[in-house]
Parts: C-alpha cells; structure tokens; sequence
C-alpha cells in the first residue's frame, strides 16, 4: 500500500499556516518556487530547493539495438534501440534523509 498523498490543497494549507497568511498568498508563493525552478531546469541548471531535495537534468545515451531472451519461453527476441534522451533526476539532500521516519512509524503508515 503506497503512503498517503498529500493534496494540493493539504499543501496550501499548511504553507499558509507557515507563512501565518492566507491560502491565496501560500498559492502565489508555492507558484512562484515551481515557476523558478521550471525555469532553471529549461535552462539545463542543477537546482537546490533548501536543504531537500536538488535537481538536475541529465543526458541518457542511445541504445543500439540487442538481442535478448523472453524470460517466459525462451525465445530469442531483438530489444528495440532508444535514441538518446534528456530526463530530470532528483536526488534527496539531507534536510530530507534526516526527515525520513523510522522502520515501525513507516509501517504504521505505509503497512507491511
């Protein structure tokens, strides 16, 4: 079972009880953050959100086509290439490793 979702709405919320303003204000500020982080992404810039999270955008190579194996029948099978790619990769820093719960609250929460 996958953790709970905090809403967009949730979101807002408690940035305004942060910020000790209205949703509206809490709106524009989240807005603006994604706005300025979009940007330097299009720009192809590595990008720190506080001390959570950094983003960066990488260059994933092409593939040649291969020969492969179904796992199921064994039949020989051709994988099909894939042309180079750019994606964005995030990687947790650690304000948010340090937030990460422990083994038994994560259960408690997630299940398992």
């Amino acid at each position: 079972m996958p953790a709970p979702l905090v809403t967009q709405t949730q979101l807002l919320d408690q940035l305004a009880g942060k910020l000790g303003g209205s949703r509206a204000d809490a709106k524009r500020t989240l807005t603006a953050v994604e706005d300025v982080v979009l940007d330097n992404l299009r720009e192809a810039r590595r990008i720190k959100i506080g001390n959570t999270v950094q983003l960066e955008v990488r260059l994933k190579a092409a593939t040649s086509a291969r020969k492969g194996r179904n796992p199921a029948t064994g039949e020989e099978i051709t994988i099909a290439a894939r042309p180079a790619s750019v994606d964005v990769r995030a990687r947790p820093l650690k304000g948010a490793k340090e937030a990460v719960p422990t083994i038994e609250k994560a259960k408690k929460v997630i299940g398992g």
